[in-house]
């Protein structure tokens, strides 16, 4: 028989091998694999509301666990004080435990006789509390208990990474939307000179369609060279302007074009490119 770190391991590989694409799927995971780690009958994760100090069913495996998804309930019983406390608990005679309550027994008709809880936590963000129920052997260890906290610390992380990556998702698009609808023009380039924006007002001012998208900033010496120029100069050397302009020639006209240049930062605050913001001000 493997011994616990041998089990932890092997949840870790295969959550490598497996990469839950999504949160939901992690989680089914963590229930699944979880309690094959603790060798129970059943595993359950509860939703947080800390605010609220509600829980819900998000995920359950077991005899009934079909049956409780979705289902909310204010803090009380083994998970109510493990997400008070944000400790883990294990208790293997739930019949004399004053923290256990048989609410949910009573109504699924499920004997709960065994259980771990332990708070799921990433960057000190409660994620979910995780509960293992019935011990096949008859009882938890207390490395069992060690081994819960570990595996659901794994699945957290992945949780907390996916739900960052969301945020920020969601933020690139607000921002592109933004950019999209700028009254002037905005062309901006990552650190390694990539175009990365080419909104819709710089493609009527130059008078081009979206062929530059994707390729390096000095393809846009055709275009014109003191874009390039405007571009380099931030990202080689820092340097951004404030209302200065340049002459360009677009299409056999020549346009006079006011612009600033400028740093652009992601959300944590660090500088991921370059950009300039113009407009034609040649009948001005």
């Amino acid at each position: 028989m493997p011994n616990i770190l041998e089990l932890i391991q092997k949840f870790h590989d295969d959550l490598e091998m497996e990469k839950p694409q999504n949160e939901d799927a992690l989680w089914e995971y963590l229930a699944r694999k979880g309690a094959g780690v603790l060798n129970c009958h059943a595993a359950t994760i509860f939703e947080v509301d800390e605010g609220k100090k509600r829980l819900t069913f998000k995920k359950s495996i077991g005899p009934v666990g079909g049956d409780l998804v979705g289902m909310s309930f204010g803090y009380q019983g083994v998970v109510g004080f493990c997400a008070e406390s944000r400790k883990a608990l294990l208790i293997n005679d739930t019949d004399n435990s004053p923290l256990f309550t048989k609410k949910v027994d009573k109504g699924s008709g499920f004997k709960t006789k065994t259980v771990i809880a332990v708070p799921a936590v990433a960057n000190g963000v409660l994620v979910a509390i995780v509960e293992f129920i019935n011990s096949i052997p008859g009882a938890f260890s207390e490395d069992e208990l060690k081994a819960a906290s570990m595996i659901s610390a794994l699945i957290a992380r992945d949780v907390y990474i996916k739900r960052l990556d969301a945020t920020i998702q969601q933020l690139n698009l607000k921002g592109e939307s933004t950019i999209n609808n700028l009254s002037g023009g905005f062309i901006g380039s990552d650190l390694d000179g990539r175009v990365i924006f080419f909104n819709p007002k710089a493609r009527e001012i130059f008078e081009v369609g979206e062929e530059y998208m994707n390729k390096n900033v000095v393809e846009l010496f055709q275009l014109c060279p003191d874009i390039v120029g405007a571009i380099g100069d931030v990202l080689k050397q820092g340097k951004t302007v404030r209302r200065m302009d340049f002459k360009c020639a677009v299409n056999g006209k020549t346009k006079l074009i006011g612009y600033s240049s400028i740093n652009i930062k992601g959300v944590d605050g660090k500088v991921i490119g370059a950009g300039i913001i113009f407009q034609d001000i040649t009948d001005l």
